[in-house]
């Protein structure tokens, strides 16, 4: 070795040993105290400076009074003194002759508390400064992987971020269905509802020095399988080949069982299913189940059930393949009413051929809307068997007319369908007025002579239910109210007066809007 690089050597060893002698006297990690506060006054007022990186910073500490030496501290850990030349200055610090310190290209270490003493004649004085670096905000999520979470747990995620000013966080839930921000909480909680809380949790961190932190974390959501069906009744016949069909949605990835009365399904040449993929989402998967019955034989109709499960759980929707007929709809007629009859048209179709058909009929009460609702019976419906034409469809059309009607009522009518393998469902009811003469106010003529006029049936169509003989759990779903469903306050021949009277202003009403049809028609 050299001569050079051991002079070298040995003046790093003196100036080391130096170090460590004048920490161990001064004390690096004791409080420095505070001068006398008599000793003089400062030119340079304490200051925080706020600074981005690589910035050059100058600290004051001008006094009034000549000093015989200086020295300066971060945090009450000694940096430099004017005493000890030979005491080396940290990197990048520069202290200046009239005893100010420069800090160039600041990093984020360099923040802290600062604090220059001096001794002047008059004794110890010392001044506080700050430099507070700021610099950009980081973000990162714990967890940091894919979280695999189920439908009804709790997401727990954290947002760990750095940066001065301290940065102000926002939480999205991102995905093409659901959007939920979260203002300035470092931890996220939130109840997974459904499978839509599949997608990203993103955290920005944004503290106004360069751009905003993002960081995220992928979400994927393990749900119970979810079995949509576009009819729950396929209508076939022997012979024919029966196709039942359920699209299911799931992840992880559902397997599928069929199942006959209760039973598992025994596939052969003639039973098979079919299973195609639909789609494979980014967190879910579509596929369509079908099971097809070719050459149907009677045991093969009945109930079946599909079901799907996976590790989270199991799901299943009934059909049911059947050869009774399909629902009827109710028709307009080409033939006029009258008031104590009404003319029906009807169409089902029917893959065997039909016996009979079975029309329901009852009669309505109406009245005023307004008073209170009490109880009231349920009311009764007639049943008439009206023989099949004897075609053999698919499609069967049958009119009839409906005899022995009260005129200027209100009347409900559904209708069924026979065949070797049972009734249908019953069709939506239709709801009919019966024509007749009322009394109409001269005033509420628009135009005409008669002072009486013939109305005209009129017809809706609303959901036929079982459960109590009415639609909608025994509630009408239009504006035609049965007179008994409400008490009037009166007794006798008070409230029959009042019921009557409403029941003329309805049917007043009724002829009114059918005599502006008529007139307009013309």
């Amino acid at each position: 070795m050299s001569g050079l690089a051991l002079d070298r050597i040995f003046a790093i060893s003196r100036l080391t040993v130096a170090l460590i002698v004048v920490q161990a006297v001064l004390g690096t990690n004791r409080q420095i105290v505070t001068g006398n506060p008599v000793a003089g006054s400062f030119r340079s007022v304490p200051t925080t400076v706020k600074a981005y990186e690589n910035d050059t910073i100058l600290l004051p500490c001008y006094h009034n009074a000549p000093y015989r030496y200086v020295r300066w501290s971060r945090d009450d850990f000694l940096l430099l003194d004017s005493r000890y030349p030979d005491l080396l200055a940290p990197p990048r610090m520069r202290l200046w002759a009239n005893g100010s310190l420069e800090v160039a290209e600041v990093q984020t270490e360099d923040s802290g508390d600062y604090k220059c003493e001096i001794m002047t004649d008059g004794g110890w004085a010392s001044q506080s400064h700050a430099i507070e670096v700021q610099y950009q905000a980081t973000a990162t999520v714990y967890p940091e992987g894919p979280i695999d979470i189920r439908v009804g747990q709790i997401l727990e995620v954290a947002c760990q971020v750095t940066g001065v000013p301290h940065p102000y966080i926002k939480w999205n839930y991102l995905n093409e269905n659901l959007t939920l921000p979260f203002e300035n909480e470092r931890k996220l909680s939130v109840l997974i509802e459904d499978r839509n809380f599949s997608g990203l949790v993103e955290c920005t961190a944004t503290n106004g020095v360069g751009e905003q932190a993002i960081a995220s974390v992928e979400v994927v959501v393990s749900f119970v399988p979810e079995i949509d069906v576009k009819t729950t009744t396929v209508h076939t016949k022997v012979g024919e080949t029966g196709v039942l069909e359920c699209v299911v949605t799931s992840h992880p990835v559902a397997s599928i069982h069929w199942f006959h009365h209760g039973l598992p399904v025994v596939f052969d040449r003639r039973i098979v299913k079919l299973d195609v993929l639909v789609s494979k989402h980014q967190y879910y998967t579509v596929q369509r189940h079908q099971l097809a019955i070719r050459n149907l034989r009677d045991a093969d109709l009945g109930q079946y059930e599909c079901k799907a499960g996976n590790r989270i759980g199991i799901a299943g929707t009934q059909l049911e393949l059947t050869g009774r007929p399909m629902v009827a709809s109710f028709k307009p007629a080409a033939e006029m009413s009258s008031p104590t009859t009404h003319n029906f048209i009807w169409q089902t179709e029917s893959f065997s051929p039909l016996i009979e058909y079975k029309l329901k009929f009852r009669r309505v009460p109406s009245g005023n809307v307004t008073p209170a609702r009490r109880s009231f019976q349920q009311l009764s419906w007639s049943e008439l068997i009206i023989p099949s034409d004897g075609s053999y469809g698919p499609l069967h059309s049958i009119g009839y007319t409906l005899q022995g009607l009260q005129p200027t009522s209100v009347y409900e009518v559904v209708v069924l369908s026979r065949n070797r393998y049972g009734w249908s469902d019953p069709s939506n009811i239709l709801r009919f007025a019966t024509g007749g003469e009322v009394e109409i106010d001269p005033m509420e003529m628009p135009e005409g002579p008669s002072s009486s006029v013939s109305s005209v049936p009129t017809t809706e169509t609303i959901e036929y239910s079982e459960s109590d003989g009415l639609g909608n759990g025994g509630l009408f779903t239009d504006n035609t109210i049965p007179t008994d469903y409400f008490d009037y306050g009166m007794t006798g021949s008070g409230r029959s007066e009042q019921t009557a009277a409403c029941f003329s202003l309805i049917m007043l009403l009724v002829t009114t809007v059918e005599v502006i049809r008529a007139i307009k028609g013309f």
